[in-house]
Formats: structure tokens, C-alpha cells, sequence
């Protein structure tokens, strides 16, 4: 007898996903709408933005200050979830993992905005991390001189590339511009994160890491790092698909998740090849 999807999204782990960095919960309406009847989907707007307040607890370093919202949030679901980011949610989603690994199911994380590991790596890392680097000294910079959508316009064609900012209607330019603060806010919690590479290797849940290979190098270049130092992790390389592909592209992101999901939820335990039959 086949289980409803009513049944299948009962006992499945929910999913909860965190947003971008300039995003909302909202980024999410299509997964939810993908995984209707088999995943509940928990979608929380971070801290600065949606309907949340751009709060800080001093007694929080690093990531952790939004980390730990998302997880009173899922403490109130009651149970572990398969935890989903992208870029700055992603980033979220691993100090989430870190601090409360049994809460995480699974992971899914498409290019994490984790970067303070660039800084004491190689070379080419060293030079990775001088362009995030001053990225955000941009944007601040802009900040401070009353001058938000310059440093708005840096963000986003940094992300969309060159350009996307002058093809926004006015009305959106003017919403991303509301949202600087919370954005200079996740790259300081970002930059004061402390984790090491090694310390991934104490996260055992299943986790799959997404990287477009129209991305900008430095998060090809993130994803592939952390993805080899998550001890059960799997890579997606998608070919044509940049940063922003969750809210672009969501059709060939929402599939990776829900593939990845659903074999944590039925994993394969045999499989078998029929022989080969001589003609």
C-alpha cells in the first residue's frame, strides 16, 4: 500500500532552510512547493531581515549570533531536520551543525559564505579571501558615507554580475538598499567565525555541497574546501549555474535537495546489477 503525501511529509525529517545574505525567507516559496507532500519545509527569516529584527547578543561571536535563533527554532520543531542554506545561509547552517549537531539530520548547502578560513590558507586562498576582503570594506565604506546604494550596487554585481544592478526596477533597488545594514552585519559575523577545517570533520550527518560553475572562483573555490573536509559529503558541480541560482534557477537546485533528502530518508541498503547474459 503506497503511503499519501500527507503520511510521507509526517514521517519524513522536516526541512529548514536558510536564506541568503540580501534575501528573505521567502527565496524558499519554491521549495516548499516542490517538496509539498513529502517535506514539510520551515523556511525563518534571519536576523536584519523579513519580519526579524537585526538583533545582536554580545554573548554570541561570530556566526553564532545568528545561528542561535535558527536554533531555538528548531528546537521548537521538536526534532532533527535536514538543514538547508545558501551563501550566507549556508555559511549559518554549518555553525548551526557545529554548535548542535543533533539537531542536523542532514546538510545541504549551496556555496557557503564561509570565508575566515581563506585568510591562514595558501596563496591562492590568501588572494581569495583579499577580494571578500574588501568587498565589504566597500560596502561599509559606502555605508558611511550615507551612500547605500553604491555600496548595494558593489554587493550585487559582485554576486549577479556587472551590471544586474542598473537592470532593477527602482522599487527593488530601494528594498536591497533597506537591507545594507543587516548585509555589513553578516560579513563581520562572517569574518569573526573561528571554526577550522579539521573541526568539519566532527559533523557525520549526510551533507551534499552545491557549487555553480558560473560562479565567481572564491565560492567554487569555498564549496569544493568544505565539502572535502565534511567527513560524508558529496559535491554537485552545476554546470551554467552562478551564486544566485536558489532564487534564479530554483528548478535545478530544488532537485539536488530533494534527491538529496529523500535518500537520507530511504537510504539504498542493496542494490543489485542484473548479470551479464552471453548472446
Amino acid at each position: 500500500m503506497t503511503p499519501s503525501s500527507a503520511q510521507a511529509a509526517q514521517s519524513n525529517a522536516p526541512v529548514v532552510a536558510l536564506h541568503s545574505s540580501g534575501s528573505c525567507s521567502g527565496q524558499w516559496r519554491s521549495l516548499q512547493a516542490d517538496l509539498e507532500g513529502r517535506f514539510d519545509v520551515f523556511a525563518f527569516d534571519l536576523p536584519g531581515y523579513g519580519r526579524a529584527p537585526l538583533i545582536s547578543d554580545a554573548a554570541q561571536k561570530g556566526a553564532a549570533r545568528s545561528a542561535l535563533p535558527v536554533i531555538k527554532e528548531i528546537e521548537k520543531i521538536g526534532c532533527a531536520v535536514h538543514l538547508v542554506g545558501h551563501s550566507n545561509g549556508a555559511g549559518i547552517a554549518i555553525k548551526v551543525a557545529l554548535m548542535r549537531p543533533d539537531l542536523v539530520k542532514s546538510l545541504a548547502l549551496y556555496e557557503p559564505a564561509a570565508f575566515h578560513f581563506l585568510e591562514t590558507g595558501n596563496g591562492t586562498e590568501k588572494r581569495l579571501f583579499g577580494q571578500i576582503k574588501a568587498l565589504a570594506a566597500q560596502i561599509t565604506a559606502a555605508a558611511t558615507a550615507d551612500d547605500a546604494s553604491a555600496g548595494m550596487r558593489r554587493f550585487l554585481d559582485f554576486w549577479n554580475g556587472a551590471g544586474f544592478w542598473d537592470r532593477l526596477p527602482l522599487r527593488a533597488q530601494e528594498k536591497f538598499i533597506g537591507k545594507i545594514d543587516a548585509v555589513i552585519a553578516d560579513f563581520a559575523n562572517g569574518f569573526a567565525e573561528s571554526w577550522a577545517l579539521q573541526s568539519l570533520s566532527a559533523l557525520r550527518m549526510p551533507a551534499l555541497v552545491m557549487t555553480g560553475l558560473e560562479s565567481p572562483e572564491l565560492t567554487q573555490h569555498v564549496a569544493v574546501a568544505i565539502a572535502k573536509a565534511l567527513p560524508h559529503a558529496r559535491i554537485a558541480l552545476l554546470p551554467e549555474l552562478g551564486h544566485m541560482a536558489p532564487v534564479f534557477q530554483p528548478e535545478w537546485v530544488n532537485s539536488r535537495i530533494f534527491e538529496h533528502v529523500a535518500s537520507v530518508e530511504r537510504p539504498a541498503t542493496s542494490c543489485s546489477w542484473p548479470g551479464q547474459v552471453a548472446a
